[in-house]
């Protein structure tokens, strides 16, 4: 993302985790400062985390072994001091959030063929709060601005931003990483670039070749919040892979987000399908952050709403009546006070008798305005 400035957001002093307090030519001092004093071998970085499984990955232990220098490496391990010791507590929140949604990141990041382990950005963006919002305006637990959750087509209106929703949003910051390591070849460049910019690195390799200096990520001279970006990441990264390694002992992980998906028609609230499925709105919110009016978007098509696992079951008990109702799509319909049996069998392209019977529905006047039914399509 663009450089942000963080240093007035409550979120971040709030949840105890702000590394970008440290992102800073003071916060790197400290945090070698911490390396010197504790006299760290930087090899011991990686002693106790153990090896990633699968195909080899640019953030596996031997790959950092090998192209990392041992000042980089020191670095990497003052800011594994530093969640530790200094912000422990925020840093195990952090990580008792990540299961949340991790393991569904890294299928995602699998799915774009590049590292399962930039599932675990997020730590060190926005600590995997859902509802984070930087001064900037970068929102969500993948923090994007506008400007660039349009360009990876997040779509934002007065219904729904799709920056809030961590699914969308993990699926852009996929693409937008894969274009940044195909523009720079590196992932510590394209880590660097997705916290300042594409024309921050940009001008700093500009300036190192005119200078001839090294080209890496490690000699660039770039914004101290960037220069301490990337290290805080592969920090973060190693102890999420193995917290017990790195002493994070006590963690209580909070369980994967599960849901199942039903179409529902435009304009219905959320309250009102929440006490027709017999949930609480609660639920469909936090399933659903992106719908930030609390209502299903306008539009033709339906949309697909996530909707808490059985839910979808409930629906089609409804209809168990009518052979074949599970094994058809359909859609959840708010009636309005102009409907009838045959606008809507025209208007879905169904039959108004398969209305009546997935519904109970004898007649149009069963059809109460507010009333939800189910529309076999």
């Amino acid at each position: 993302m663009p450089k942000r400035d963080y240093s007035h957001n409550p979120i971040w002093r709030l949840i105890g985790f702000p590394i970008v307090q440290w992102l800073s030519l003071t916060g790197l001092l400290v945090v070698l400062s911490l390396v010197i004093a504790g006299g760290i071998d930087p090899h011991r970085l990686i002693d106790g985390a153990g090896r990633s499984s699968g195909r080899p990955s640019p953030f596996d232990l031997e790959s950092l072994r090998e192209r990392m220098p041992a000042d980089a490496i020191k670095r990497v391990q003052g800011f594994v001091q530093y969640y530790r010791e200094n912000r422990r507590r925020g840093f195990r929140d952090s990580l008792a959030r990540s299961t949340r949604y991790v393991d569904q990141f890294k299928q995602i990041f699998r799915e774009a063929n590049l590292p399962e382990e930039l599932a675990f950005l997020p730590l060190i963006e926005s600590g995997f709060l859902e509802n984070a919002v930087s001064p900037a305006n970068a929102v969500g637990v993948w923090q994007f601005i506008e400007e660039t959750g349009r360009r990876y087509d997040l779509k934002t209106s007065r219904w729904f931003d799709q920056k809030l929703d961590p699914i969308h949003s993990a699926r852009a910051a996929a693409r937008y990483l894969g274009h940044l390591y195909e523009t720079f070849g590196d992932w510590e460049l394209a880590l660097a670039a997705y916290n300042s910019g594409e024309g921050t690195v940009r001008w700093a390799l500009r300036a190192a070749h005119k200078a001839g200096t090294p080209k890496n990520f490690w000699a660039l001279d770039l914004p101290d919040e960037t220069r301490a970006y990337v290290p805080a990441f592969l920090a973060a990264m190693l102890i999420a892979k193995n917290p017990s390694a790195y002493g994070f002992d006590e963690i209580d992980f909070h369980p994967q987000v599960t849901y199942e998906q039903i179409k529902v028609n435009a304009g219905i609230p959320l309250a009102d399908l929440a006490a027709e499925l017999e949930t609480d709105e609660r639920s469909l919110r936090e399933l659903n952050p992106s719908l930030v009016a609390g209502v299903t978007p306008p539009g033709s098509t339906p949309y697909v709403l996530r909707v808490p696992h059985g839910l979808r079951n409930h629906l089609e008990l409804r209809s168990a009546g009518h052979a074949g109702a599970n094994n058809r799509d359909w859609l959840v319909h708010q009636v309005e006070p102009r409907d009838t049996l045959q606008k809507l069998a025209s208007k879905f392209r169904t039959d108004p008798e398969l209305i009546k019977a997935y519904n109970g529905i004898t007649a149009n006047s069963d059809l109460t305005p507010g009333r939800l039914i189910v529309i076999p399509l």
